[in-house]
């Protein structure tokens, strides 16, 4: 049973113990030791010690083995307890309020609501960051979510390519699977922050790996 300390925070782990995990949250489809071993800089050895561990207190699990060229290699994954680990700014209430107003008014009204209140929220970014650059706003918008709870990242592979935001995770996660109409908030949100259109190019809630959001130039 995941306890109200593991739910928000991971100051029990070390640095690396907090790394590996943050790596398999953004692999949700698991990694190999070789894998997590790159993504680390460390060595397979230690990529051992610190799963042995983490699966040993449930934070980690073993998944399908995959084949690689030659010999089978396991994959591990994140267990519902490591996935709880990660900050969800929210509490039971709120959820719960939010849910009755989708039901309450229906999908279309709630939503007309929900984007309301994301530009409220994003107004006061959007002011702040009025005049800047858009690479620089999404910075700073990166640093709001973060904020909010989101294990949220700039995405700068590409500096000719449309400027992104990718989330880890989601601090309504279970209710978006259910009304995917929530995303919503985000992205009006998003929207009034940076003062331009934002696409939503996956969604967890939809089953994607990380959610997406790429803004226009224009």
């Amino acid at each position: 049973m995941t306890t109200v300390d593991e739910a928000n925070s991971l100051g029990g782990f070390g640095h690396t113990q907090t790394a590996l995990m943050r790596l398999l949250l953004r692999n949700k489809a698991g990694l190999t030791v070789d894998g997590i071993a790159a993504g680390l800089s460390v060595t397979r050895t230690a990529v051992n010690q610190h799963l042995t561990s983490l699966e040993r207190d449930g934070y980690v699990l073993r998944k399908e083995v995959v084949a690689t060229g030659g010999r089978p290699s396991r994959v591990y994954g994140l267990s519902e307890r490591g996935m709880h680990l990660f900050p969800k700014n929210y509490d039971m209430f709120s959820l719960k309020t939010l849910e009755a107003l989708i039901e309450t008014i229906g999908a279309d009204k709630a939503k007309a609501v929900l984007e309301r209140l994301g530009v409220d929220l994003g107004k006061d970014v959007g002011v702040k960051l009025s005049g800047e650059k858009l690479s620089d706003k999404i910075h700073e918008i990166t640093k709001v979510l973060q904020d909010f709870g989101f294990d949220a990242h700039t995405d700068d592979a590409s500096p000719n390519a449309a400027p992104e935001i990718k989330a880890y995770n989601c601090i309504y996660h279970a209710l978006a699977q259910a009304h995917p109409d929530v995303c919503a908030l985000d992205l009006a949100f998003l929207r009034q922050a940076a003062g331009t259109d934002v696409e939503h190019v996956s969604c967890m809630a939809k089953g994607d790996n990380a959610c997406q959001f790429r803004f226009s130039s224009s």
